[in-house]
């Protein structure tokens, strides 16, 4: 939890306190817990809170914190706190409803932090943590997470098909993905596509794109990665390549072309091979205050807006195929 909303958790708790609605309890042992604690002592009111609260391992008491006793999530049945403290941020929603059975009445509950929006799953955090080339699928926050959003839900449809990365630069995002598809099991196959010698020259003057350090030439470092795996690099101008597509089913396409003449050229067949219920993701579609000149990847997708087979959620560069 971060300086500032511990601030805004202790404020309120302690306006609580001050107006005399009666003691608080904490919710959670943790790093906030201790903090809090420490901040009512400095500030005299450690005596207005009545206990704190967690699962502890064998379901019993534990020794008490800073001279606030700890006690069994249970044990909240009890207590006539007005108000709780739930010390925790991430965790904040699980720690509520771990609770919630054991809380009378109607206190009021006290809450900081917006962690718990954060996108949690398990196996997205463990494939992620484990690449050993970082994917940097990064055009808008929330692009590697809808990327496994789409293939874990093309794999609960149980669809059939190819998955494509247009774009390869280093292979993290490839890399990515490939572990993803092992761990669900689908089979397949993988294309990446890229140059690996540059952005070809400009065809339009939408291909604005062209920065140096966003160049990898080094092919052989991106096959290393592969070694093994159901992956097959394209290599070439994309413009051109894209032709190994034309008799390809298409569970889901990443568009990380940055321009573009690659872009149209590819989603051209994209639009038309990936299959129902299948997914094109841009990764500059959408963005926040980054990637200026990669407009012209979003000015080759935006034609998608008016495919009645393809469904768009604001604000994101996933496009579903509906129809």
């Amino acid at each position: 939890m971060q300086d500032s909303d511990l601030q805004k958790l202790l404020d309120d708790a302690t306006s609580h306190i001050l107006q005399g609605k009666g003691l608080v309890a904490i919710l959670s042992l943790s790093d906030v817990t201790l903090r809090l604690i420490r901040a009512f002592r400095d500030l005299g009111l450690i005596g207005a809170v009545s206990a704190i609260y967690a699962v502890t391992p064998d379901g019993t008491s534990t020794p008490a914190v800073e001279g606030v006793r700890v006690l069994a999530l249970p044990e909240l049945e009890h207590d006539h706190a007005t108000a709780i403290i739930v010390a925790a941020d991430a965790e904040k929603e699980d720690v509520i409803l771990s609770a919630l059975p054991y809380i009378k009445d109607t206190p009021r509950l006290l809450v900081a932090g917006y962690a718990h929006y954060s996108f949690r799953d398990p196996l997205f955090d463990k494939i992620r943590g484990e690449l050993i080339a970082p994917s940097l699928a990064n055009g808008y926050p929330n692009s590697l997470i809808h990327i496994y959003q789409c293939l874990r839900n093309a794999a609960r449809l149980g669809l059939s098909g190819a998955v494509v990365e247009l774009g390869t630069y280093k292979g993290g995002t490839t890399l990515f993905i490939a572990d993803v598809v092992e761990r669900l099991g689908t089979g397949w196959p993988i294309f990446t596509f890229d140059s690996f010698s540059g952005f070809p020259p400009r065809r339009t003057p939408l291909d604005m794109y062209d920065e140096p350090d966003c160049v990898f030439t080094n092919i052989d470092a991106v096959r290393s990665l592969f070694a093994g795996r159901n992956v097959e690099i394209v290599t070439g101008d994309i413009t051109l390549t894209c032709q190994r597509l034309v008799e390809r089913d298409l569970v889901l396409t990443f568009f990380d072309t940055d321009n573009y003449s690659p872009a149209h050229a590819a989603l051209a067949i994209v639009r038309e091979r990936t299959v129902l219920n299948g997914a094109i993701v841009f990764d500059h579609f959408t963005g926040t205050d980054r990637f200026r000149y990669t407009l012209g990847e979003r000015l080759a997708a935006v034609s998608l807006l008016d495919d009645e087979r393809y469904f768009n959620l604001h604000g994101t560069g996933v496009f579903i195929r509906q129809r």
